[in-house]
């Protein structure tokens, strides 16, 4: 049985420009994980004196579906200890059950007027191996040097089916290993309102979340980067949990008071504005549009409606000035999409991706297709009395 590494994952600790957390899935008789990393050298390895070496803690998990039990394990750690603006190296596994390949990684540098590129993915959820691949590797070739990728939710369609997650990984390949990636929860990762162990076995987010609620790990977040603060939300738990609704909305609030970046994005599975027609999240928005409003927040980027739109809301209504919405999908599974108010842009029947970029004052935003066309563009400018919308 082959026992090395597989399913590896890098995520962003809460400081992005610091540390990364990496995950793997090992065999059940593999008893022991180690990382080892360092500066990325253009030299052969030739030996391991110039990298660091940590111990994983290891996981076990056990999750139903469809009357199978799965027990599966994992290992994950944590290095905290980088310098921004480099590149690292890191390879993980052991002497006795074998190590990955070497895999390298960007981290932004510490200034915030440096330029800064994320890109940003819509519900992937159905048909991952045959007809998402395309998109995200897509997307690499168009933004090499993202320092993250963020996800709005539903990365598969059946949270507990271990299979889809094995899909969304052999999709993603050797791009999920190098590019940090961020995400939220969507509907379909959870059942009867609770969300799937292959949630937590996966991936290694921040806990930075309301205190004391676990239910929230990894779910609800924060993540700083010197230009921009990346703010996760539990849309799920925010639809069908009103005492978890409460308790991230006040901590949302306490957030944003205490935001220091430049830029601010939230992201969560649900839209505040529906592109399908007959969808409304008005829970959504009577709670948290007045603290957006409120704060300034630039950006949201969502999922769930399976089309796309876009727009710009203040707290009167739409133009242009307040927050932008995006609603985005990356999959093949697709909605109507209505004419609304709120729109400025619309698209329907198409998977995209989206490259953003933040440099000093301005926020660039360009969506692409999957065979990499631009398809919306817009640029965010800031001012004195809010952002300028400048469209392309």
């Amino acid at each position: 049985m082959n026992t090395e590494p597989t399913r590896i994952m890098i995520n962003p600790l809460e400081s992005g420009a610091e540390g990364v957390a990496v995950t793997w899935r090992v065999p059940m008789q593999v008893d022991v994980g180690n990382i080892q990393y360092g500066i990325a050298t253009p030299h052969p390895v030739e030996g391991l004196s110039a990298f660091n070496k940590a111990e994983a803690q290891g996981r076990i998990d056990t999750v139903d579906y469809n009357g199978v039990t799965l027990v599966s394990k994992n290992y994950r750690v944590k290095i905290n200890d980088l310098l921004p603006g480099n590149k690292y190296m890191y390879r993980v596994g052991s002497d006795q059950y074998g190590w990955s390949e070497w895999i390298q990684f960007n981290l932004p540098s510490e200034n915030s007027d440096s330029t800064f590129t994320f890109i940003y993915l819509g519900d992937p959820q159905n048909d991952l191996h045959s007809q998402w691949s395309r998109v995200i590797r897509q997307a690499y070739a168009t933004a090499p040097d993202a320092y993250f990728m963020l996800y709005a939710g539903d990365l598969v369609n059946r949270g507990y089916n271990d299979k889809e997650w094995g899909d969304w990984y052999r999709a993603g390949s050797f791009i999920h290993r190098m590019i940090p990636s961020i995400m939220t929860p969507g509907n379909h990762e959870y059942t009867d309102v609770i969300l799937s162990p292959l949630w937590r076995t996966h991936f290694t987010l921040p806990e930075n979340g309301p205190t004391g609620e676990e239910e929230l790990y990894g779910a609800c977040y924060f993540i700083d980067y010197p230009s921009v603060r990346v703010i996760s939300l539990d849309g799920e738990q925010i639809d069908e949990d009103p005492e978890l609704r409460l308790k991230q909305l006040e901590w949302l609030e306490n957030v944003l008071e205490n935001t220091i970046q430049p830029w601010t994005i939230l992201t969560l599975h649900y839209p505040f504005y529906s592109t399908k027609p007959n969808r409304d999240n008005p829970k959504l928005r009577k709670a948290f549009k007045p603290v957006l409003d409120k704060y300034g927040v630039d950006l949201v980027l969502q999922g769930h409606d399976h089309g796309y739109g876009r727009g710009m809301v203040n707290e009167t209504g739409p133009g242009n000035k307040g927050t932008m919405y995006v609603v985005s999908v990356s999959g093949p599974k697709m909605y109507d999409v209505g004419n609304e108010d709120w729109m400025q842009a619309r698209g329907d029947n198409i998977q995209l991706f989206q490259v953003i970029k933040t440099q000093n004052d301005r926020l660039i935003y360009k969506s692409y297709s999957a065979t990499g066309k631009l398809f919306d563009s817009f640029i965010l400018e800031k001012s004195t009395d809010g952002n300028k919308l400048i469209e392309n």
